[in-house]
């Protein structure tokens, strides 16, 4: 007699959805209860004194929300699904972490250690408020968004590498001294729950896959990188030859499409 074989239920908890920010959120409460935060600054930002001022500048420059939403320019008409899921995770990110920035008011490492003991990379930054990290949770939301929307195949493959990178943007705001650890942990967990809410509202409301919608996209992300070309000023100095390249690129990139797609359009009225 032959015994029937268990049909497996799918599992409700969903490791790609919840995996990450429940690892940065137990870090992050590990790190509260063992009051660990000033002395874990100290041990990453201690990489500014070995020089590499430069790359870590760029790592940085990585996380900022200006920077990523240019880099998003060209793929508006290749993925609208995708650009559309990062922006609407983007304003999710923002009104959180702005939200507990001016809630909370934690100080900054460089307003609580003396002038000239720390060593800052870049200019000073306008806003004293620390917690949580901008830049993690911008870098955390992207990268979340890229990998929940890849297929699994390839997930496997690029995920590491897209997570490593995140982490090392993350780390760089701890380096370059305007971060606490806590700070960054509870921007990854802030930038991927909002990857996921936005995943999920992307999928319910496509209005951004619409002719209307990319075209509101396109302008968006347009005047975004026409800002960071011309007048933008990331605190950082020294990337600001790359910022200006990134910028030529995305810009250019975009406007080959559309000439590409005019003509395309043009041929086949011909």
């Amino acid at each position: 007699m032959k015994r029937s074989k268990r049909i497996r239920r799918p599992s409700a908890w969903n490791a790609w959805y919840w995996d990450v920010p429940l690892a940065a959120l137990t870090l992050a409460l590990a790190v509260w209860l063992l009051q660990a935060n000033q002395s874990l600054f100290w041990a990453g930002h201690q990489l500014a004194a070995h020089g590499h001022a430069t790359l870590w500048a760029y790592v940085t420059l990585c996380g900022d929300t200006l920077m990523v939403l240019t880099l998003c320019l060209p793929l508006v008409r290749v993925r609208p699904e995708l650009i559309w899921a990062g922006v609407l995770a983007g304003v999710l990110a923002a009104v959180a972490v702005q939200g507990l920035k001016h809630g909370l008011l934690v100080m900054r490492p460089s307003h609580v250690f003396p002038a000239g003991q720390l060593h800052l990379i870049g200019g000073p930054l306008r806003s004293s408020a620390a917690f949580p990290s901008g830049h993690a949770a911008t870098i955390f939301t992207m990268i979340g968004v890229v990998i929940l929307w890849m297929p699994a195949d390839a997930r496997r493959y690029w995920a590491p590498l897209l997570l490593t990178l995140a982490l090392l943007v993350s780390l760089s705001r701890i380096v370059v001294g305007v971060h606490w650890p806590l700070d960054v942990l509870a921007g990854a967990a802030i930038g991927w729950l909002a990857a996921v809410l936005g995943s999920l509202w992307a999928r319910r409301w496509r209005w951004g896959e619409t002719a209307a919608g990319r075209t509101t996209l396109t302008l968006l992300l347009t005047a975004c990188a026409l800002t960071a070309l011309i007048h933008y000023h990331s605190g950082y100095p020294q990337t600001d030859p790359g910022r200006r390249i990134i910028a030529l690129l995305a810009l250019g990139l975009a406007g080959y499409q559309f000439c590409v797609a005019r003509w395309g359009a043009a041929a086949e009225q011909c």
